[in-house]
């Protein structure tokens, strides 16, 4: 396999890697796929708070990369043309049960409110309240985003989390740099409106603490113990301690310091399963459909 070509910052140089996959190179264009993965699957996830949904969205959203792969132009980085074929296919996506089982803003917030315990529960043994306690929190503020508007929602994940200026931000959503502006600052006075007076992660004087909502979460079955939603996807571990949002709230405002615990959390991997499809429906990819068979086979 030829060395990898790495940008001036030391990153790879995903540019040259497309300009050798469009030449004909496969191994350019597999080393393309595995670095972009990762970084869809984050977004997809983000997206729609689903791994499932969010594995299913990165397959479709690669095979859209690979096939259209030769229309890319260099007029923008190559990550930003992949989150504006990522964009679109996000915005078009059926909602799934997760997604549809967020009413909004204020539905979001009321629940926290009348769910919350007295007290942190007692009934768990050290290892599976920690555990439990970072489940809820990432469910939390991943369903959090779910209470956003898509089109909001994607202007906060690309502008607070991914970092994208609105220049880029605004080419990626096919909008205005001012609509891009207009729709990121409504989205923060909506994440705003949930996290103010109650997210004890930004600030240690609101009273909605994780643990607390171990047990509502468990009786409405968003939660189940045995088989916990994030905390077993490649790349997961603990979520940014609450310390590091509090230091960060008394300095930002609430609706940016709460994208810290998106950015500073898990860095989540794409499933293998994903890379398996991925090689069954472009085997000019990654070699013949027997290689992912026998992948699979060996995991039954």
């Amino acid at each position: 396999m030829p060395p990898e070509i790495h940008a001036a910052g030391g990153g790879p140089d995903l540019e040259g890697l497309a300009r050798r996959a469009v030449a004909g190179d496969a191994r350019a264009l597999e080393e393309l796929c595995r670095h972009l993965q990762d970084l869809v699957y984050r977004l997809a996830l983000r997206f729609s708070s689903d791994p499932e949904a969010a594995a299913d969205a990165t397959q479709e959203i690669l095979i859209l990369v690979i096939t259209h792969l030769a229309e890319f132009e260099g007029r923008s980085k190559l990550t930003t043309w992949v989150y504006t074929i990522a964009s679109r296919h996000l915005l078009r996506s059926v909602r799934g049960p997760v997604e549809l089982s967020v009413a909004g803003p204020e539905p979001f917030a009321d629940w926290l409110d009348r769910n919350l315990a007295p007290d942190s529960p007692d009934h768990f043994d050290e290892a599976e309240y920690r555990l439990l306690a970072g489940e809820v929190r990432l469910a939390c503020t991943y369903g959090m985003l779910l209470a956003l508007s898509r089109p909001l929602r994607l202007a906060y994940l690309l502008g607070d989390l991914v970092g994208l200026s609105d220049v880029d931000g605004a080419q990626t959503l096919g909008i205005t740099r001012e609509a891009f502006r207009q729709r990121l600052a409504r989205a923060r006075t909506v994440m705003r409106g949930i996290i103010a007076d109650r997210c004890g992660l930004v600030r240690a004087e609101h009273p909605c603490r994780c643990d607390r909502q171990i047990d509502s979460s468990i009786a409405y079955g968003i939660l189940d113990p045995r088989r916990p939603v994030f905390s077993t996807l490649p790349g997961a571990a603990a979520p940014i301690p609450a310390g590091s949002l509090s230091a960060a709230a008394r300095e930002l405002d609430l609706a940016t310091a709460i994208a810290e615990a998106y950015r500073s959390g898990p860095q989540f991997r794409a499933p293998e399963r994903v890379w398996r499809s991925l090689q069954r429906a472009c085997p000019a990819l990654t070699g013949p459909h027997e290689q992912a068979d026998r992948a699979d086979r060996s995991e039954t």
